[in-house]
C-alpha cells in the first residue's frame, strides 16, 4: 500500500515539474485592423487557425477592438463590441476593400489589376474583399450583429479546443458620436492635441464605459477575460493644470499621483491616475455584475506609454488583475526587466511580436527574437507569453518558435537548428542545407528591418525600396530555391515555390517603386510650387514608369497566395500600388499633352 502511495506522490511531482516547464498562459493576439489580418477572416479561417493553435500548445486567444481614438484613428470603430448609449449606435464595421481607413483607397474587386480579381471568391452580390459579414451588411446594426455572431462562434470553437478567450478595448477611447453629449459647465472630457479625453470622474464617461463592458458580458457570456488597453497616443497635448480644475479628478490626482514616482513628469503622472481611475471603474463594475471573467491590463511598450506607469498601477490595483504589455519597438526590443519585480505580486504576461505592422508586405524572420524573448520571460518568472500578429503564412516559423519555447522552458535549440528543422519539414533536407545559413543570417542580423511597408500609413513609392544587401540576399534565396525546384515533386515543391515567390515579389516591388519614384517626386514638386525643368523631365519619368514590371509583380504575388492573409495583401497592393501607378500615369500623360 505504501509503495502505491509513493508512486502517486512521484507521479504528482513529475506532473508538477512538467507543468512548471511550460508557461501557464501560451497565447496569441491576432490584431484586427488591416485586411491581411483577422479583419477579413471568416469562420472557416478561424477554424483552421484555432486547430493550428491547439496543435502547437496554445491555450489563450485575445482580441482587441478599436473604439475610436486620436488623430487618424478618430473614426476607427470596430463592431466586435457595441457601445450603445442613450439610443446612440456608433458607426462601425470591419474594414473591407471599399472602406477608406488606414490609408486604403476604396476599390471594388472587379477593378483589381490584370486578372488578380479572379482569385477572390465573393458572396453573391458582394463587390468588395473582406469578412463576409462586412461586405454583405447594409447598416451599422447589421455590421454589429454579424461581427458579434462570428465572434460568439469563435469563442465556442476556442473553448471546444481548450483555449480561453479575451475580448478587450482601449478604456477612455470612445466613438466620436458621443462627444456631442457634453453638458455646459460639466467636465465630460478634456481637449487633447488630437482627440478629446474622457474624464473617468464624469457620469457620462463612466456610463459609456459601463455600456462597453456590459455589451461584452451580454454578447459573450462565457468570455474568460476582459482586456483593458491603455491607448497608444491620444494623450498628446492635454493641459494637465487645466484638467485639474475638475475637482473630483483633482482629488483623485492628489491622492494617487505619488504612486507614479517612476513617471517622467506631471503629464505622465496624470495619465497614470487617469488609467488607475478607469481600471478601478472596470474592476468594481465586473464585481457588481458577478462576472467570473478575469481582468487584464494591457498597452503599448514604448518609453512614454504603459511601462512608465506599470509600477504605480501595481502598487494601487488588486493583485488579481493581470498585467500585460506589448514589447517595445514593434517587438525588436524585449520586455523590460522590471516585469520580473511586478511578477512577484501578480500574473504578468509579455507580448512579443511575431511581426511588425511596419512591414506587412514583407517577410519578417524573427525566430531569434521569439527564442530570446520567450526565454527571457521564463527567466523573469512571468506567468504567460502572448504573440501579436496579423498574417499567418509569413510568420509561421516565428509562430512555431514562439510556441516551442512557450511550451518548453527548457528548450535550447539554436536559430540554425530551428530553421534546419522547419525547412527540412517543408522543403526537404537539401533545401534546408542550402537555405538555412541565409535565413538564419537574415534573421539574426535583421538586415530587412528598415524595408518599409507600413499599412498604417497611405502608400508612397518609398515602400519596399531595397538596399544592396537586401537585394543580394533575396537574389541568393531565389536562386537557391529555383535550382532546388527542379529536384522536388509534390507538396514540398509547391511549398518551396510559394516561399521563393515571396522574395521574387519583394524584388519586383522594389523595381516598381524605383520606376514610380521620379513621377511621384515631380508631382510633389509641382504641388509645392517648385520649378520643373522642361518637358523632358516628364518624358523621362513617363518612360521609366511604363517600364515598371507591374504585371509581373502582381502575377508573382498571385503564386504566393495560400491563405486569407495573402488575399489581404493582394487587395492592399491593388488599392495602393495599382491606384498610385495609374494616378501617376494619368498625371504624366496630361503634362506631356500640355507641353
Amino acid at each position: 500500500m505504501r509503495k502505491i502511495q509513493y508512486l502517486f506522490i512521484a507521479l504528482f511531482i513529475c506532473l508538477e515539474i512538467q507543468a512548471q516547464d511550460k508557461f501557464n498562459i501560451r497565447g496569441v493576439l491576432p490584431w484586427h485592423n488591416f485586411l491581411s489580418g483577422p479583419t477579413s477572416w471568416n469562420l472557416s479561417d478561424y477554424r483552421i487557425y484555432l486547430d493550428e493553435c491547439r496543435k502547437n500548445g496554445i491555450n489563450f486567444i485575445g482580441f482587441h477592438n478599436y473604439t475610436g481614438g486620436g488623430e487618424r484613428y478618430a473614426t476607427y470603430v470596430e463592431p466586435m463590441i457595441k457601445i450603445e448609449y442613450k439610443n446612440i449606435l456608433p458607426q462601425a464595421c470591419f474594414d473591407n476593400s471599399m472602406t477608406a481607413r488606414w490609408g486604403y483607397l476604396p476599390m471594388a474587386v472587379k477593378d483589381f489589376a490584370f486578372d488578380t480579381g479572379k482569385i477572390f471568391q465573393l458572396p453573391v452580390g458582394a463587390e468588395a474583399f473582406g469578412n463576409n459579414g462586412s461586405i454583405t451588411s447594409h447598416s451599422s446594426r447589421e455590421h454589429y450583429e454579424k461581427a458579434q455572431s462570428l465572434m460568439r462562434d469563435v469563442l465556442k470553437m476556442a473553448h471546444e479546443r481548450g483555449i480561453r478567450m479575451a475580448m478587450g478595448f482601449e478604456f477612455g477611447v470612445i466613438p466620436p458620436e458621443y462627444f456631442s453629449l457634453n453638458v455646459a459647465g460639466d467636465c465630460f472630457y478634456w481637449a487633447g492635441e488630437s482627440n478629446m479625453i474622457p474624464n473617468p470622474k464624469s457620469q457620462i464617461a463612466a456610463e459609456i464605459h459601463y455600456a462597453a463592458i456590459d455589451d461584452i458580458l451580454n454578447t459573450y457570456p462565457d468570455i474568460d477575460y476582459i482586456w483593458m488597453w491603455l491607448n497608444e497616443h491620444s494623450f498628446m497635448g492635454v493641459d494637465v493644470q487645466k484638467a485639474l480644475r475638475d475637482k473630483p479628478f483633482a482629488r483623485a490626482y492628489q491622492e494617487n499621483q505619488a504612486l507614479f514616482k517612476e513617471a517622467a513628469d506631471s503629464s505622465a503622472r496624470f495619465v497614470g491616475v487617469w488609467a488607475l481611475e478607469y481600471m478601478k471603474l472596470t474592476y468594481k463594475h465586473l464585481k457588481s455584475k458577478g462576472s467570473r471573467a478575469k481582468l487584464i491590463l494591457g498597452g503599448w511598450g514604448g518609453g512614454h506609454q504603459l511601462p512608465s506607469l506599470l509600477k504605480g498601477l501595481d502598487r494601487a490595483l488588486p493583485q488579481d488583475i493581470i498585467f500585460s504589455c506589448l514589447n517595445p519597438d514593434l517587438g525588436k526590443s524585449p520586455q523590460p526587466d522590471f516585469l520580473e519585480e511586478i511578477a512577484r505580486n501578480r500574473s504578468v504576461w509579455a507580448v512579443p511580436w511575431l511581426e511588425g505592422d511596419h512591414q506587412l508586405w514583407h517577410f519578417q524572420p524573427r525566430v531569434n527574437m521569439m527564442r530570446e524573448q520567450v526565454k527571457l520571460a521564463a527567466e523573469q518568472n512571468l506567468d504567460g507569453v502572448i504573440a501579436i500578429h496579423w498574417r499567418t503564412e509569413e510568420p509561421r516559423f516565428n509562430f512555431r518558435t514562439f510556441a516551442r519555447f512557450a511550451s518548453d522552458k527548457g528548450a535550447d535549440e539554436s536559430v540554425d537548428q530551428l530553421y534546419d528543422r522547419y525547412l527540412t519539414e517543408e522543403f526537404g533536407e537539401e533545401a534546408a542545407k542550402e537555405m538555412t545559413p541565409l535565413l538564419a543570417r537574415m534573421d539574426r542580423e535583421q538586415i530587412q528591418w528598415n524595408v518599409p511597408s507600413p499599412e498604417f500609413y497611405a502608400y508612397t513609392p518609398e515602400w519596399g525600396l531595397l538596399d544592396e544587401n537586401n537585394v543580394r540576399i533575396r537574389q541568393e534565396l531565389v536562386s537557391s530555391g529555383e535550382s532546388l525546384l527542379k529536384k522536388l515533386r509534390g507538396e514540398k515543391r509547391e511549398n518551396l515555390k510559394r516561399f521563393i515567390a515571396m522574395f521574387r515579389f519583394e524584388l519586383l516591388l522594389g523595381e516598381v517603386d524605383r520606376a514610380m519614384m521620379p513621377a511621384f517626386i515631380l508631382k510633389k514638386k509641382e504641388v509645392q510650387g517648385e520649378k520643373i525643368n522642361g518637358s523632358q523631365e516628364y518624358m523621362d519619368a513617363y518612360r521609366l514608369l511604363v517600364s515598371a514590371p507591374v504585371k509581373e509583380m502582381f502575377d508573382t504575388y498571385m503564386e504566393r497566395v495560400h491563405s486569407r492573409g495573402e488575399l489581404g495583401v493582394l487587395s492592399s497592393l491593388n488599392q495602393r500600388v495599382w491606384r498610385e501607378y495609374n494616378d501617376l500615369k494619368i498625371y504624366l500623360e496630361n503634362k506631356i499633352k500640355e507641353k
